[in-house]
């Protein structure tokens, strides 16, 4: 018979082997097990995703924290120190020492009076405890009383600066009215962060099922980790310090019940796989139950995932406290929209105090001072 032709006796194709009954069995566990080595997988990294923003967070609140200190704290002193000193010259201006030339007729007095009283509690809600703001505004509160929004004129209009829009208030009294509903937001977030942690810590108290399944995890990786790095089994001094600063990270992160940072240490010094060995071992003392203990690690993991975005949400809280202006929706404030915004504000500042200094200008020359003042009305 030619090597060619096929065999006539012979199928075309072999059957597959039919699986034993045993084979089937055993398939089972097999996929439970990787199914669960998948989930640790995925926990491993979500967890390493969470890390990364929270160190973005963390970075972002140091440089926050270090900007309002360099740039917008000195701007912000800035802007009150040309407030208070334009507000005490128009006072002396209009009821101390009037200027020489055409006297201020009575709306202007009034609209300009009125202006002085705006920058008052502009500086006020920055600093409440300005004795001379105070005293300014109890001398003339009573005699300045509000205007109607409608009988405001255009010459007032170009001694307000030109962004602002057209809703019948001063700049100063408008950007006080934005202080107090601040201070108010800052009070609502307060009151929900606490019912928030409130609420975390009720949840805590009552997901200890779940920290104490892990624990044996967290200890065996402990373990391994103090048998392969003790300082005290190195007669090397150069070896003994590192393992020395490497037992210093495995007793915080332990203390902590960080698991991940405990299998980044193993990860990076020690030669064994990650998690292999940690289940393995488990395994074999708990009688080869290699999927309850897979199953711990992994709520062990679940945990420290909640722990970390419980620590961004925290930090994000801190900074809806400290900026009423960010959106409603957690999920839309970001680091780089926190930098922007504060940005944002270090400009306005920067403005309005530039725009304070040409105002400021007209009151500091006697020549200009007059016309400027009757230009309130």
């Amino acid at each position: 018979m030619s090597p060619d032709c096929p065999n006539p006796a012979l199928p075309a194709t072999l059957p597959a082997d039919d699986p034993s009954p045993a084979q089937e069995a055993g398939a089972v566990p097999a996929r439970r097990a990787s199914e669960a080595q998948q989930r640790h997988d995925r926990l491993m990294r979500e967890i390493e995703q969470l890390r990364e923003r929270l160190q973005q967070w963390q970075q972002c609140e140091s440089r926050y924290h270090e900007r309002v200190a360099r740039e917008l704290q000195p701007e912000l002193k800035r802007w009150c120190e040309r407030l208070r000193e334009l507000a005490l010259r128009m006072e002396g201006a209009l009821f101390l020492d009037p200027p020489p030339g055409k006297p201020i007729g009575r709306a202007a007095r009034l609209k300009a009076g009125q202006w002085m009283l705006s920058l008052a509690a502009a500086v006020l809600a920055e600093r409440p405890d300005d004795a001379e703001m105070l005293a300014l505004r109890a001398r003339h509160q009573d005699d300045l009383p509000a205007e109607d929004a409608e009988d405001e004129p255009d010459a007032e209009q170009a001694a307000a600066p030109a962004e602002d829009p057209d809703d019948g208030l001063e700049p100063w009294e408008r950007e006080a009215a934005r202080r107090r509903a601040q201070a108010e937001a800052s009070r609502q977030a307060a009151k929900q962060g606490r019912k928030a942690q409130a609420e975390r810590e009720r949840r805590e108290r009552h997901g200890g099922r779940t920290a104490s399944a892990g624990a044996a995890s967290l200890r065996e990786v402990y373990r391994r980790l103090a048998s392969r790095l003790h300082p005290d089994r190195e007669p090397d001094e150069a070896v003994r310090a590192r393992k020395t600063a490497l037992m210093q990270q495995a007793n915080q992160a332990y203390a902590a019940g960080d698991l991940l940072a405990l299998l980044e240490l193993q990860r990076l010094h020690l030669p064994e796989p990650v998690a292999a060995p940690v289940v393995a071992a488990a395994a074999s003392a708990a009688g080869g139950d290699e999927e309850a203990r897979l199953r711990d690690l992994i709520a062990v993991l679940a945990a420290q995932r909640e722990r970390l975005q419980a620590e961004i949400d925290e930090m994000v809280r801190r900074f809806a406290v400290m900026r009423p202006d960010l959106p409603a929706r957690a999920d839309t404030i970001t680091p780089q929209l926190i930098e922007t915004l504060l940005g944002t504000e270090i400009r306005e500042l920067r403005a309005r105090a530039t725009a304070l200094e040409r105002d400021l200008g007209y009151c500091r020359d006697p020549a200009s001072l007059g016309a400027w003042l009757r230009a309130f009305a």
